[in-house]
């Protein structure tokens, strides 16, 4: 009797232990599950903003090109550069008319994607208040940022995240079209935007004391005087002197002209000629292209190869006058302010365009930077000495300091 009874008091204690065990596992369990669901929506509005980051940047890019591309083809700029962007990037659209590169990869479209991720995932989710705003972040980078408030939740775990995102996306302009070339040639000649800012695109190497009334351009062989032993008439000679040895003589006169490092000049020379040019076998490199400046001139011996490849591959450099990449989808040739203090600004080629024109391109007296061209500035003409036959039409403007930024301020003429 006494152990039937000490069982029952036993099982009256053991059970009830037992029931509290349970009912604590149960609802540790509970709280396990609802912190994993609490971590997965979390990571899913931490996704939605990373994805937006990738998102804006793709279409961005798309955005401008069907910008320019809606130039080409209608001939006419954007009223609102910043205002038709955003109407491609959340719409797909172009002043109502969807535009193929984003008519199926807009804000919308992208919306409704993250929306059946969300749903399959269990969660409801409301994208509210997007703002959107695009602008130069610099020369050749177009910032989009966009901003939105996310309300995702979980209705049966009766939890939800209210957070507001931020994606900023810096677009470069390199290799998408400058909308002024087509707006300003009806339409026939297309330039593709490169960026190339030399330290230098035009350098004085070394400065003579005698030099001839002759000037001309070629590539640089650099010979001391004692071992000539012929020469090319397609190159300039650098050398220490020139000797006072008839034979010597001969062999420097066969070349193109000559740049000597000592003042002496023989009588009769007649090359074109730059002497006492202090340590010109160091300063100027072998097979350089380089153009010796007359008197009464410099009396220089300059480098202009900086220079001609800008205007032979239409790079491209930052300014602070000409049109910066939004203004010039508006269709303005000056920097406005309007997307900040960010321009561009490139030569123009006149063999081309005369080309496409049908023009006289060797009539031409208008300066050659891209924007002073087509707001018909006058520019002048620099000594080259036959460099390259880009300076058969190149001119240049005096304004927004030119002459100097290009250094050739000291070969002007006129």
């Amino acid at each position: 009797m006494k152990g039937l009874l000490y069982s029952i008091m036993a099982a009256l204690i053991i059970i009830p232990i037992f029931g509290i065990m349970f009912f604590h596992s149960q609802i540790g369990q509970k709280n396990i599950d609802i912190s994993i669901r609490a971590n997965e929506l979390k990571y899913f509005v931490d996704s939605i903003e990373t994805d937006l980051g990738r998102f804006i940047e793709i279409t961005g890019k798309r955005a401008l090109i069907s910008a320019v591309s809606n130039i080409t083809v209608t001939g006419l700029p954007l009223d609102d550069a910043e205002l038709r962007l955003a109407e491609l990037i959340e719409n797909g659209t172009l002043r109502g008319v969807p535009s193929p590169l984003v008519e199926t990869n807009n804000l919308n479209t992208w919306e409704q994607k993250i929306n059946t991720l969300a749903n399959n995932a269990g969660f409801y989710l409301v994208l509210k208040g997007i703002e959107m705003n695009i602008t130069q972040n610099d020369s050749f980078n177009i910032s989009f940022k966009i901003k939105a408030l996310v309300n995702i939740s979980d209705t049966n775990a009766k939890m939800g995240v209210l957070r507001n995102i931020t994606a900023i996306s810096l677009v470069s302009i390199e290799g998408i079209e400058d909308p002024l070339f087509p707006l300003n040639t009806l339409g026939r000649v297309f330039r593709v935007i490169r960026f190339y800012n030399f330290t230098n695109y035009s350098k004085a190497l070394v400065q003579g004391i005698n030099a001839s009334f002759t000037s001309v351009s070629g590539n640089a062989t650099i010979i001391n005087s004692s071992d000539l032993t012929s020469s090319d008439p397609n190159k300039i000679l650098v050398t220490d002197v020139i000797p006072n040895d008839p034979g010597k003589i001969a062999i420097i006169s066969g070349f193109k002209g000559v740049v000597a490092e000592d003042s002496y000049v023989p009588n009769g020379f007649s090359k074109p000629y730059i002497t006492g040019a202090l340590n010109a076998r160091t300063l100027i490199q072998e097979n350089e292209t380089i153009y010796l400046d007359p008197k009464p001139y410099t009396k220089r011996v300059w480098d202009l190869q900086n220079l001609t490849l800008t205007i032979q591959n239409d790079y491209y450099k930052p300014s602070t006058v000409g049109a910066s990449f939004l203004d010039r989808l508006e269709g303005r040739l000056s920097l406005s302010g309007k997307y900040g203090q960010y321009g561009l600004e490139s030569f123009v080629n006149l063999t081309e365009i005369a080309s496409a024109l049908g023009q006289d391109y060797t009539t031409n007296t208008l300066s050659c930077i891209d924007y002073k061209y087509w707001s018909d500035t006058p520019g002048k003409a620099i000594r080259n000495g036959n460099y390259d036959p880009v300076f058969n039409w190149f001119k240049i403007d005096s304004e927004d300091n030119h002459e100097i930024i290009y250094g050739v301020k000291d070969l002007i003429i006129g």
